[in-house]
Order: structure tokens, then C-alpha cells, then sequence
């Protein structure tokens, strides 16, 4: 009762169509998540540069869907953690599904870092609370401080595809080992040219042979 009243006097307002939410609605209104819902994409391998993983799979369509591309400027840039989890749930959801066709699962989610920097400067890491979305759903552990970034690079928007490649080939690695071979699932939040995926499968697979899968809200590389 108290949060209902709390909303009708400060309400919280979609990070898509920045209309007020109802009180059922968490970060994005139920019509702004069904128009950004389309088709996906799910290859049973890809590869990114040399990198083969396991499956590669999109929640949303990126190109030219000016909706989502606000909701993920939202996220990233103005700190809209529960943006970034409700996007999250629904990329668990695809998950599931596919998993549950394919006979197949996971171990562990590992989402993409940033920069303590960046993190700093931000308040949070978007890939964590898209993870904690896609755990809530899929019901594995999220592991957030195994794979780490190094602080020493800038951001990447207007660099060419080359030059993001090669920036990135270093700017990640493991920290400690993992027993066995798990089946990781490395989660982003958007794929452009793939360069930052490859180097981070790179620092896992440093030590030893996971089997990786990578998932994210959106694609466009």
C-alpha cells in the first residue's frame, strides 16, 4: 500500500517512452516490451575472429530500433538498473527455451566487466544486472568477479572495427581457476564488431577448455 501511494505521487517512468508506469510495470511499460520483442538469433556455432563457441544468441533485433537503442542508452549511460534486469529476464526467457529444446544448459553466467573506472563512473556494470535477470529465470549462479577488465582503455564508439579488435586483444583475464570444464554462458549487453566477446572468451579458455555460449540483448556486428 505504502509503495502504491509512494508511485502515485513520485512515479517511476519507462525508460522507452518515458510515460509514467503502472504499478504492476517494473522499468519499461508492457507496451514499449512488446513492441522491442521480435525474432531472434541462434546459430549452433559461430565463430568470433578465430574463437568458435557454442551457440550465439540475440533477444532483440538492434538495427534501427530506435526504442531499444533508448532503453540501452538508458541503461548504460543514466543508470537504469532495473532496465537493465527487466532486459535481462526476458533474455532468460529465450534461454530457457532454447535450452530446454536443445537438451542443453549451462553452469555458470559470466557477465562481460568494464573498467573499475568506468565502473566507478557509471555506479554498476549493465552486464551484471543483465545477468541477475537472465540467472533469475534460468536459475544458474552468476559468477561477477572472475573475469575482470584492465582500466587502461578508453572507450571504443569511433574506432573502427580494426582498431577495436586490436585494442581489446589483451584488456581481459581470468582471475583464479575454474574445476573442471564448466559450461559458461558469457552474457553482454549489446554485440557490435565482436572484438571485446572474442578477447573475453580468450581469458577463459586462457587455462583451461570451457564450453562457451554467448548471449545478449542485441546484436550488430
Amino acid at each position: 500500500m505504502l509503495k502504491e501511494f509512494i508511485q502515485l505521487i513520485y512515479p517511476d517512468f519507462c525508460s522507452g517512452c518515458s510515460q509514467p508506469l503502472l504499478f504492476s510495470e517494473r522499468a519499461i511499460c508492457s507496451s514499449c516490451l512488446m513492441e522491442v520483442k521480435s525474432s531472434f538469433i541462434s546459430n549452433s556455432q559461430t565463430f568470433f575472429g578465430r574463437t568458435a563457441v557454442n551457440r550465439e544468441i540475440y533477444a532483440f533485433k538492434f538495427f534501427k530500433n530506435k526504442l531499444l537503442q533508448k532503453m540501452i542508452y538508458e541503461m548504460k549511460y543514466n543508470g537504469n538498473k532495473d532496465t537493465a534486469f527487466v532486459l535481462g529476464v526476458e533474455l532468460g526467457f529465450l534461454l530457457k527455451d532454447i535450452y530446454k529444446s536443445k537438451n542443453q544448459d549451462v553452469d555458470f553466467i559470466i557477465p562481460v566487466p568494464v573498467s573499475e573506472i568506468k565502473k566507478q563512473k557509471r555506479g554498476y556494470n549493465q552486464c551484471e544486472h543483465i545477468a541477475n535477470g537472465v540467472s533469475q529465470i534460468i536459475k544458474k549462479p552468476v559468477l561477477a568477479n572472475r573475469l575482470k577488465r584492465r582500466n587502461n582503455l578508453r572507450s571504443q564508439v569511433n574506432n573502427s572495427r580494426y582498431k577495436r579488435w586490436s585494442n581489446v586483444e589483451s584488456q581481459y583475464y581470468l582471475e583464479g581457476n575454474f574445476n573442471g570444464n564448466p559450461r559458461l554462458l558469457l552474457v553482454d549487453d549489446v554485440v557490435t564488431t565482436g572484438a571485446t566477446i572474442n578477447s573475453c572468451i580468450k581469458a577463459l579458455q586462457a587455462e583451461t577448455n570451457q564450453l562457451i555460449s554467448v548471449a545478449a540483448l542485441a546484436g550488430n556486428k
